[in-house]
């Protein structure tokens, strides 16, 4: 069924131990989000908002300490009158009535608890009084707040709770779940796209090559994120909508490689003992060059899903991806953004979108190392 080359490609993808476990956690990663996706549709209370009674065995009653500063502070002017006085009310009433030159060894007498600093100023003198023993500390026991969202990680609710009172371990999953189908998907329609366009114009060569290329520079140049904007403007936002748009654009770089293999590959002598018997140009083109170059296909398609998925939840960031209260991690950290002491509305979607986003690169470089034909070597 496959051959020889193919299953020694694969061998070599298997001795590729991190990449072969980082296939298999992909994988399993996949099918749980799916599968946790589809149980969700038939779970009444997926992704409605968690009530308030049910968090009140987690309000607790905050304990705020109150410490007992006694420093003071006045002014003393030349006929020995207390003036611009701040302190405790016990402390001004025990202050000496005298002045001059005596007053500062009267303070330190009349309070030895203080340690006094008399500093004396133009026409005045300045008096700061500061007590040797710490402050007393005392507690008091304040009723616990009411229950509010964004509400922290709970022992019913490890991931916590967003701003809309929903829960954010469903929000990470079904967001992953949303965002590896868009991924997928539009990764095969780009590379679909892209092997089209690519294969016309390295096969056909010529003006048809020359034509496309300066279609592609001018499709390239147009702003992705302004068309976006004024589509979701008038359009609006949906997930059909959102992957039309973007597989539009997504073609461009595999284009390129396969024009690269088709032009490299057209000179080949398969393809002129093809001609010569009269093959159309479309079978000679998926029936005989596709199958040689189907290696940059295989090694940009991690990389593809890598960036499709990024460009998902940056879009939700910014308000312009999946409509609003969509599962999504981009919009949790959007939430983040606005409400900073949320930690875990950034923590856990940013781990999670890190942790798939880790693996693919990880099979990424794995199949490019199986699939490249130069063997590993080193300069001597």
């Amino acid at each position: 069924m496959f051959s020889p080359l193919t299953k020694k490609r694969f061998r070599s993808f298997r001795r590729m131990k991190r990449a072969w476990y980082s296939l298999i956690a992909l994988i399993v990663v996949f099918l749980f989000c799916n599968v946790y996706g589809i149980a969700s549709l038939f779970r009444p209370s997926s992704l409605k908002p968690v009530a308030p009674s049910s968090l009140e065995r987690y309000r607790k009653p905050q304990i705020e300490k109150v410490y007992d500063v006694k420093t003071a502070r006045f002014n003393v002017d030349a006929g020995g009158e207390i003036y611009d006085f701040e302190g405790p009310a016990d402390v001004k009433g025990r202050i000496p009535a005298t002045g001059g030159a005596d007053f500062a060894s009267a303070m330190t007498a009349a309070f030895p608890e203080y340690g006094v600093r008399v500093t004396p100023r133009d026409g005045y003198t300045r008096v700061y009084m500061e007590p040797k023993a710490p402050p007393a500390v005392s507690e008091i026991t304040l009723p616990p707040p009411e229950v509010s969202f964004p509400f922290a990680p709970c022992w019913s609710h490890p991931f916590g709770i967003d701003s809309g009172g929903r829960d954010v371990f469903e929000l990470v999953v079904l967001g992953m779940c949303i965002g590896l189908d868009f991924g997928i998907v539009l990764a095969f329609s780009g590379m679909l796209i892209g092997l089209v366009i690519g294969a016309i114009e390295g096969y056909f060569g010529g003006k048809t090559d020359i034509c496309c290329q300066r279609f592609i520079e001018i499709w390239s140049a147009v702003p992705f994120l302004y068309v976006m904007i004024f589509i979701g403007s008038t359009i609006g936002r949906s997930f059909g909508v959102l992957l039309v748009c973007y597989a539009v654009f997504n073609w461009i770089s595999v284009s390129y490689y396969m024009r690269a293999e088709f032009l490299r590959l057209r000179t080949r002598m398969f393809v002129e003992a093809a001609k010569c018997q009269g093959f159309s140009a479309a079978r000679i083109i998926f029936g005989h060059i596709l199958p040689n170059a189907l290696t940059p296909l295989i090694t940009l398609f991690p990389f593809l899903l890598m960036g499709a998925i990024g460009s998902l939840a940056a879009l939700d960031f910014l308000g312009f991806g999946l409509p609003a209260m969509t599962p999504s991690c981009g919009e949790l950290m959007h939430q983040a953004q606005g409400d900073p002491s949320a930690w875990w509305l950034i923590v856990f979607p940013a781990a999670a979108l890190f942790i798939v986003m880790m693996l693919t690169v990880l099979v990424g470089e794995g199949l490019r190392d199986a699939f490249d034909p130069r063997q590993k070597s080193k300069l001597e």
